[in-house]
C-alpha cells in the first residue's frame, strides 16, 4: 500500500496574516505521532520576529512557552530559485531575520513526548514583534499514531 501523505498525516491551517500578530489556532495532539510546524514569512520590512512553541492543557486554554529544544529546518531564501532546508541546531525557538532574509520557510519537528506533565496541545507563538506589512502563514502536519481516512480531527480535544 505505501504512504498515503492525506490518510497519514492531518494538515491544518495555524495562521495566516500579518507578521506583527501571529495568532496561531490550537491543535491536539493526542493522537499523534509526530508533530511540524511550517512556516513561511514573506515581505521585506525590516522588523525580525522570534517564533516559537507553545503548549496548552487543551484546545482553547492559554498557552505556556516550550523551552524544550527541538530540531528546526530553514530556506533562508525561499522562492522560486531556492529549496534547500537547512538543519539549524535544536532550540526552542528561532528568529527570522528581515534584514538579511526576509523570506524564509521554517519548518519545527515536534514529539509529543516532549510535552510538560498535563499538556497535549500545540500552537505557533510569536514575540509580538514582527511588521505589519510582512505575512506569516503556518500550518501543521500531524503523523496520526491511528491511520484513518480522513484522519481524526485535531482541532478539537
Amino acid at each position: 500500500m505505501g504512504f498515503t501523505f492525506p490518510e497519514q498525516c492531518k494538515v491544518v491551517k495555524l495562521y495566516h496574516g500579518a507578521a506583527n500578530a501571529v495568532a496561531s489556532d490550537v491543535v491536539s495532539c493526542k493522537n499523534a505521532h509526530k508533530v511540524w510546524i511550517v512556516a513561511f514569512h514573506s515581505g521585506a520590512a525590516d522588523t525580525d520576529l522570534v517564533l516559537s512553541l507553545a503548549e496548552h492543557t487543551a484546545v482553547g486554554e492559554s498557552a505556556v512557552a516550550i523551552t524544550a529544544t527541538f530540531p528546526i529546518w530553514v530556506d533562508a531564501d525561499v522562492g522560486t530559485s531556492s529549496d534547500a532546508l537547512v538543519r539549524q541546531t535544536d532550540a526552542a525557538n528561532y528568529t527570522i531575520n528581515t534584514g538579511t532574509s526576509p523570506n524564509q520557510l521554517v519548518v519545527f519537528e515536534w514529539d509529543p513526548a516532549k510535552f510538560s506533565a498535563g499538556y497535549d496541545c500545540l500552537s505557533l507563538a510569536d514575540d509580538d514583534a514582527g511588521n505589519a506589512s510582512n505575512n506569516v502563514c503556518a500550518f501543521a502536519v500531524i503523523e496520526s499514531r491511528y491511520k484513518a481516512d480522513p484522519p481524526l480531527t485535531a482541532i478539537t480535544d
